[in-house]
């Protein structure tokens, strides 16, 4: 067998390998044969070459007993490959499920009913199929739904399902999924990221699940949908802890209001939790904030490390009012020397 070609007929410049290769014409096989690598090589030429896709070259290259990596490039690459006979030359190799499954989602041509049975024979976990489903359009059919719930999937791969693939964002893909007893944490992940599942049975179904006031503080703050008036008295409705309210505050622009401020202070905060939302939250960072929390009665420690971690505070009022506690000299020393001081 004989390939006679120029180094400008490749499509691609061959590896550091072939560096060497002659200036004008050149038997191609003879040369690949030199170094080796011989199938896998072959494969890479037919699929770099146009010269090489010919019956004869893929005969050859069939004789070489490729593995069915090789093949599955030579069919991706080369039109000519893309044939039912190379099919099953390809499926007589033993090829992976992953190769399968990239085969079918990325080449029209291998988009067939008997490729997707020869796909299932492999035995693809629901996660799997659920992924088939999502990146290939052919396999999106009723049948190929009432394949995946044979395997019994997780909430969590139906969920993910329901998310990426449109087709399957239906009344009855969601009684199906609640059908699995989904966890509250799950069903929250599905409403933040499922528009089709923005909806107020949505809403009503994840109350069912008797969520936490943490569980409800992460949907607040992740979910623009549940970002209500309406939400946020359910979530008070849970008695949450000054700590969770005051997350929802500093990680919530919506829960960033007057009124939600009120509703922690009625809380009664200490001191130390009141200068962590300061420090942690711009929203916070106010003339009435720093008053309030004076009003706790800090700590001499707490006031120091409110100045130390809050530009904010970094006033000489707030160093007159951290003086006022006669703390050590070398602690005032400290703050002078590593605090950008503003008059106000």
């Amino acid at each position: 067998m004989k390939l006679m070609i120029k180094k400008s007929d490749l499509l691609h410049i061959p590896c550091s390998e072939y560096d060497d290769l002659p200036k004008g014409k050149f038997d191609a096989i003879r040369e690949i044969a030199n170094r080796g690598n011989h199938a896998e090589h072959i494969s890479w030429l037919i699929a770099s070459c146009k010269l090489a896709q010919t019956p004869k070259m893929l005969a050859y290259f069939k004789s070489l007993n490729s593995s069915a990596y090789n093949v599955y490039s030579v069919i991706k690459n080369c039109k000519l490959a893309q044939t039912p006979k190379m099919l099953e030359y390809y499926k007589s190799l033993k090829p992976s499920i992953e190769d399968v499954h990239f085969l079918i989602t990325d080449y029209k041509f291998a988009q067939t009913a008997d490729m997707l049975e020869y796909y299932k024979s492999f035995n693809p976990s629901a996660g799997y199929v659920s992924l088939l489903i999502i990146n290939c359009k052919f396999a999106q059919t009723a049948d190929m739904l009432e394949y995946f719930k044979s395997l019994n999937p997780l909430a969590e791969d139906v969920s993910s399902l329901i998310i990426s693939c449109k087709f399957t964002q239906t009344i009855e893909m969601l009684a199906y999924y609640k059908s699995l007893n989904p966890s509250v944490e799950n069903v929250s992940w599905l409403i933040k990221n499922c528009k089709f599942t923005q909806t107020a049975d949505m809403l009503v179904y994840y109350k069912s699940l008797n969520p936490s006031a943490e569980d409800v503080r992460w949907l607040i703050t992740n979910c623009r949908f549940a970002q209500t008036t309406k939400m946020l008295e359910y979530f008070k409705s849970f008695n949450p802890s000054k700590k969770d309210v005051s997350w929802l505050i500093t990680n919530c622009k919506f829960t960033q209001t007057a009124k939600m401020l009120e509703y922690y202070k009625s809380l009664n905060p200490p001191a130390y939790s009141i200068s962590m939302l300061i420090i942690n939250c711009k929203f916070a960072q106010t003339a009435e904030m720093l008053k309030y929390y004076k009003s706790r009665n800090p700590s001499a420690g707490n006031v120091y490390s409110l100045i130390e971690n809050c530009r904010f505070a970094q006033t000489t009022k707030m160093l007159e009012y951290y003086k006022s506690f006669k703390p050590p000299i070398k602690n005032i020393h400290w703050l002078i020397e590593n605090c950008e001081f503003v008059s106000k």
